[in-house]
């Protein structure tokens, strides 16, 4: 498909919206546990190196850094920007954008990081999404110079490379993810002409590189064992689709991780 009959437009998929209400039911303890320690280290009324009989405190796991490692499930969804109705190639798509969702598919993920700050980890991620199915009807094919009903079964892998700005509030942590996607995907294409009898079908294959956003929640459950929850986006090419405008690729992962060295 010649892409040459688009004007490229930059947009940056606005999905990243769901963190408001994370913090506020996040327990009081982190006080309680600092204010613990401070009672301890002044318990001892002879002033003798204490030899308590209480468990001492293991560090923080917001302290630690080194290197982990995991994976787990995905849900994964394709969003295309469809303007606010049937349009044409270079019509005016409005003040109102309006996104299709396609039906969505599980698949699963695997990471591996360098916690290398209190606050930052690197990160690189490998995300199969499955097969997921999106379809549309009356959507203009200039080539044709007629209107086709799109029935398109998209698959895809995603290597991503990213930073994570992280909240560290001890045993849970907030996250951040600003990174590049690099996919590559193949899609089946069944284009039915919507006034008429004809048919067709082809393959197309693409590959490309784009921005990635991502906002997660995490929990550590057990020594070096955390489990977390991320929202990420990435774009893709909208020829994949045969769709007429932005399109990306929004998954849901539910991970477990394991932290070498984390006590």
């Amino acid at each position: 498909m010649d892409a040459s009959r688009y004007t490229p437009r930059l947009s940056l998929r606005p999905i990243i919206g769901m963190l408001g209400h994370v913090v506020r039911s996040l327990p009081a303890g982190i006080a309680a546990v600092l204010m613990a320690a401070t009672t301890a280290s002044a318990a001892d009324p002879t002033g003798s190196p204490t030899t308590s009989s209480a468990p001492s405190a293991t560090p923080a796991t917001g302290t630690w850094r080194g290197f982990y490692m995991g994976g787990g499930g995905v849900y994964s969804n394709v969003s295309v920007n469809v303007g606010n109705g049937v349009c044409y190639e270079d019509c005016y798509w409005g003040e109102y954008d309006q996104y299709d969702q396609g039906d969505g598919a599980f698949g699963y993920s695997l990471h591996a990081g360098l916690r290398v700050h209190r606050f930052i980890a690197l990160e690189v991620n490998y995300v199969d999404p499955g097969s997921i199915g999106w379809n549309k009807n009356l959507v203009y094919m200039p080539e044709f110079n007629d209107y086709y009903n799109n029935r398109v079964d998209f698959q895809a892998s995603v290597t991503e490379a990213s930073i994570l700005g992280i909240f560290p509030l001890d045993p849970f942590e907030i996250y951040l993810r600003l990174g590049a996607g690099f996919w590559d995907g193949q899609s089946t294409q069944r284009l039915d002409q919507s006034f008429g009898d004809i048919v067709i079908t082809r393959d197309f294959h693409d590959s490309g590189t784009d921005l990635l956003l991502g906002v997660g929640f995490g929990v550590t459950i057990a020594k070096g064992l955390h489990v977390r929850l991320d929202l990420q986006t990435v774009g893709i090419d909208r020829d994949v689709l045969n769709a007429q405008d932005d399109t990306s690729l929004d998954s849901f992962l539910l991970e477990v991780q394991y932290r070498f060295g984390a006590h």
